[in-house]
C-alpha cells in the first residue's frame, strides 16, 4: 500500500510535467512522457487530472504560485526598492540551475498563445505581478508620475532582456546590470 501523502503525488505528477518540458519541450507533454517521467501509470495521472489541458493548466498554475511564495519568502524584511528589484528582475535566470524553470515557463507563455486557458493564467499573473510592481515602486519612489505604467515597462523590459539571455545574445550579468541600470533610471 501507498503510504505516500496525496498531496506529494500529485506535486510529482506536476513536477514531472515541468521535466518533460525542459528536456523535450512542451509538444512532448502528454500523459504516456508524464507518466514515465513521474514513475506512474497513466491511470494515476488520469486520476489527478482528466485531460492533457487540465494538467498543463496545474501545472503553470503551481509554477506561479510557486514564484509567489519564493517572492514573499525572500522578500520577507526586505525595504520596498529591494522587494521591488527582486519582482522585477526575478525571471532572469542568474544561475544555470534557474535556467531550466525560466525557460519552461517562456513555453508556457509560447504555447499560450494558442492556448486561451493558458493565456488567461498567465495574463492573470502578469496583471498580479504589475500591480505589486506599481505598489513597491510608489511607495519606493513617490515622485514617479504614473507607478503603474512605469511598472509595466520594467517587467516588459526585465521579459525582454530574459529572453536575449535564454536564447543566448546576452549574459545574465549584462541583463541584470542593464535592468538595474533601468530601475534606477526610473525610480531614482
Amino acid at each position: 500500500m501507498d503510504s505516500t501523502d496525496p498531496d506529494d503525488r500529485r506535486t510529482a505528477i506536476i513536477r514531472a510535467v515541468w521535466r518533460v518540458i525542459a528536456e523535450s519541450g512542451m509538444g512532448a507533454v502528454s500523459m504516456r512522457n508524464v507518466a514515465s517521467a513521474a514513475g506512474v501509470s497513466v491511470g494515476r495521472i488520469q486520476y489527478w487530472f482528466r485531460s492533457k489541458d487540465e494538467l498543463l493548466r496545474a501545472s503553470l498554475e503551481a509554477m506561479v504560485a510557486g514564484a509567489e511564495e519564493r517572492h514573499s519568502a525572500e522578500t520577507e524584511g526586505a525595504d520596498d526598492r529591494e522587494a521591488l528589484w527582486r519582482l522585477i528582475a526575478g525571471p532572469i535566470p542568474l544561475a544555470e540551475s534557474s535556467r531550466a524553470m525560466v525557460s519552461v515557463f517562456h513555453q508556457y507563455v509560447a504555447a499560450g498563445i494558442s492556448h486561451p486557458g493558458l493565456a488567461e493564467l498567465l495574463a492573470e499573473a502578469k496583471e498580479g505581478a504589475e500591480a505589486e510592481a506599481a505598489r513597491l515602486l510608489r511607495r519606493a519612489a513617490p515622485g514617479v508620475a504614473d507607478a503603474r505604467q512605469a511598472a509595466r515597462s520594467l517587467m516588459a523590459t526585465a521579459d525582454g532582456l530574459t529572453m536575449r539571455v535564454l536564447i543566448g545574445g546576452l549574459s545574465a550579468a549584462e541583463a541584470e546590470h542593464t535592468l538595474r541600470t533601468e530601475v534606477d533610471r526610473v525610480a531614482g
